[in-house]
C-alpha cells in the first residue's frame, strides 16, 4: 500500500475547508460556543477539528471509508492482518483484546509486572488471572518479565488457559524474547498477547528491539502517543494470524470504543503511522543518537549509575531511548530528586521510585532538553556534596523481589464483599480489597483477594515515607488500606493461587 496516504488527515483538512453546519453533537458547533477561557488557551482551531466521524469527517454511512482506509494502512505498516485505532489509551486496547480471547470464568496467564489495566478488566469481567512470575534483576531492583520456562510450566499447570499476556518492552525499556515466548504459547495451542505500549516504533528502526508482531506475537497493543508523536490516549491494536478470532476481536473493539471518537486523536494516529512508515528509521536515529549522548554525559556525574545492555540477560534486548538512572549512591530517594528537579529546574522525568529516575527520550526530545537535564543533575550533585541535608536521607528500601503473591480469596469477593479500613502497619496477614499500584509504572503490588504479608507492609510504609504516590481514592493520605472483613473471607479456588 502507498504509505504516503493519510486518509484521516486529508478528511479533517477537507472539513476545515468546507465546514459542516451541524444540528447535533458536539454542542460547541465547531467552536461557535467555547467554554470560558478556551479561546485564549487553546484557540478556535482545536474546536473546529473536534467533529464526529459521520456528517463531519465522513458522510452518514461512512461512505468515504476514511477510518477504514486508515486502519488498513496501519495494518500494512506493521505487517499485520488487522488494525484498529483506539482513542481511550492502551488501557482500553488491553480491555478489548482480553474480551476477544476470554469469557467470564476463563483463565489467562499474565505477567506479574503487567499494568493494572489488565487486573481491572479481569475483576469487571470475572476472569481468572494467573500471575506469571517476573524475572527480577536484584542488583537494579527492576522486573523484566516471565521467561519461556516460566510460561511453559504455567501452561502445563493450567492447560485450560485461553491466552498468555506479557509486557514487552517493560517501562524500563527491556524487551523480552518474544519469539521464544510465542513458540511456547503456540505449542500449547494458545495465543500470545503483548502489551507493547512503549514499543510501537520498534517496527520502523533496526536500532530498536525487534517488533512484537514480527517475532510471532498474535496481538500487540501500541501506545502511539507515548513516544511516537500522537495525541494523548492514541493507541492501536494490531493482530496477525488466525489464532485469535478476528471477527470476535472486531466485535470486542466495537463494544469498547466510543461511538464519538476524538477525531484529532485519530488524525494524529494516522499521521504518526505515515511518518514512521515513510521515514521512521531517520526519526529514531536522531533520538537514539541523543540518548547515547545523554548516557555519556550522565556517567560523568558523580554517584550516578546508568543501566545499559551489559546489565541484561542474554535473551533480552534494550530500547536505548529509555535511560534508567540509579541515584541510590546519593543517599536520597528518586522521589525526592524528581520533586527537586521539577521545583528548581521545571524538569519532569518519566518515572521515579525509591532509587531510580527514568528518562524517556522520544521524537519530541531535543539537544536543549538533554543539556538542561544534565545541568540540573550536575547542579544537584554539587549541592548534595556541599550539604547532604538539602534532601531527606533514605537508606536501602525493601526490594521488589521480596513481594510474594498469594491469592487468598476470589478477587471479586474481596472487591465487592464486606470491607474495612486498617492502617498499613496493621495490615499484615489481612486480605487486600483494593489495588495498590504506584503510578508510574502502574504495576499492582497488591490486588483484591491477595494476602498482605509483612514484606508488603514494609515495602508500602518505606516507599510511602520516601515519597511514593499511590493514588489511593479511598484514603488520599496513604495511611490505611481496604481489607476484607475477616469473617467474610473464604478460601480461594486452587486455580487462582500463585506465588512469585
Amino acid at each position: 500500500m502507498d504509505q504516503h496516504q493519510t486518509p484521516l488527515v486529508d478528511a479533517l483538512a477537507a472539513v476545515e475547508r468546507r465546514p459542516v453546519t451541524g444540528f447535533g453533537a458536539p454542542g460547541h458547533s465547531a467552536g461557535k460556543a467555547m467554554p470560558t477561557g478556551m479561546r485564549r488557551l487553546l484557540g478556535k482551531r482545536v474546536f473546529q477539528a473536534d467533529v464526529l466521524t459521520p456528517k463531519g469527517l465522513d458522510d452518514r454511512t461512512e461512505g468515504l471509508l476514511a477510518l477504514q482506509r486508515a486502519h488498513e494502512l496501519a495494518a500494512d505498516a506493521w505487517s499485520a492482518d488487522f488494525c484498529r485505532f483506539v482513542t481511550g489509551g492502551s488501557t482500553q486496547s488491553l480491555h478489548t483484546i482480553l474480551a476477544a480471547v476470554a469469557r467470564p470464568g476463563d483463565t489467562i496467564l499474565i505477567a506479574a509486572n503487567a499494568h493494572k489495566a489488565e487486573r481491572n478488566y479481569a475483576l469487571a469481567a470475572g476472569l481468572d488471572l494467573v500471575p506469571l512470575p517476573a524475572a527480577v534483576d536484584t542488583e537494579w531492583d527492576i522486573e523484566h518479565g516471565p521467561t519461556p520456562a516460566t510460561v511453559a510450566a504455567a501452561l502445563e499447570a493450567h492447560p485450560a488457559a485461553k491466552a498468555v499476556l506479557v509486557v514487552s518492552p517493560s517501562y524500563y525499556g527491556v524487551s523480552l524474547d518474544i519469539a521464544a515466548l510465542a513458540a511456547v504459547a503456540h505449542a500449547h495451542g494458545v495465543p500470545l498477547l503483548v502489551d507493547a505500549a512503549w514499543g510501537g516504533a520498534f517496527a520502523f528502526s533496526p536500532r530498536l528491539p525487534a517488533d512484537a508482531l514480527a517475532q510471532g506475537a498474535d496481538i500487540a497493543v501500541y501506545s502511539l502517543h507515548k513516544t511516537m508523536g500522537a495525541l494523548a490516549q492514541g493507541s492501536a491494536i494490531l493482530s496477525r494470524g488466525d489464532r485469535v478470532d478476528r471477527q470476535r476481536l472486531w466485535q470486542a473493539y466495537e463494544m469498547f470504543e466510543t461511538t464519538s471518537p476524538s477525531i484529532p486523536i485519530l488524525a494524529t494516529l494516522d499521521a504518526t503511522r505515515h511518518d514512521h512508515a515513510t521515514g521512521g528509521e531517520a526519526l529514531w536515529d536522531r533520538v537514539l543518537d541523543l540518548a547515547a549522548s545523554l548516557r555519556t554525559k550522565l556517567t560523568k556525574i558523580h554517584g550516578l549509575r546508568i543501566f545499559d545492555r551489559t546489565n541484561l540477560p542474554g535473551d533480552m534486548d534494550l530500547d536505548a531511548s529509555t535511560v534508567l538512572i540509579d541515584i541510590s549512591a546519593w543517599g536520597v530517594s528518586g522521589y525526592a530528586v524528581d520533586d527537586w528537579l521539577y521545583k528548581h529546574h521545571r524538569i519532569s522525568v518519566g518515572l521515579s521510585d525509591g532509587r531510580h529516575l527514568l528518562v524517556i527520550l522520544s521524537l519530541g526530545s531535543t539537544n536543549s532538553d538533554v543539556r538542561k537535564l544534565v545541568r540540573a543533575l550536575r547542579d544537584l550533585a554539587n549541592r548534595l556534596a556541599a550539604d547532604p541535608a538539602i534532601l531527606p536521607a533514605v537508606g536501602p528500601l525493601p526490594a521488589i523481589a521480596s513481594l510474594d503473591v498469594e491469592m487468598a480469596i476470589d478477587p471479586s469477593a474481596a472487591l465487592f464483599g464486606p470491607v474495612e479500613q486498617v492502617g498499613y502497619e496493621a495490615a499484615a496477614g489481612r486480605i487486600a480489597a483494593e489495588t495498590i499500584a504506584p503510578a508510574p509504572p502502574g504495576v499492582p503490588r497488591l490486588v483484591p483477594g491477595q494476602r498482605i504479608s509483612e514484606r508488603h507492609v514494609r515495602w508500602l510504609v518505606a516507599n510511602r515515607d520516601a515519597g511514593a504516590f499511590m493514588l489511593d481514592p479511598i484514603d488520599p493520605t496513604e495511611r490505611t488500606i481496604r481489607v476484607v472483613v475477616e469473617a467474610a473471607a473464604a478460601p480461594v479456588g486452587t486455580g487462582t493461587l500463585a506465588r512469585r
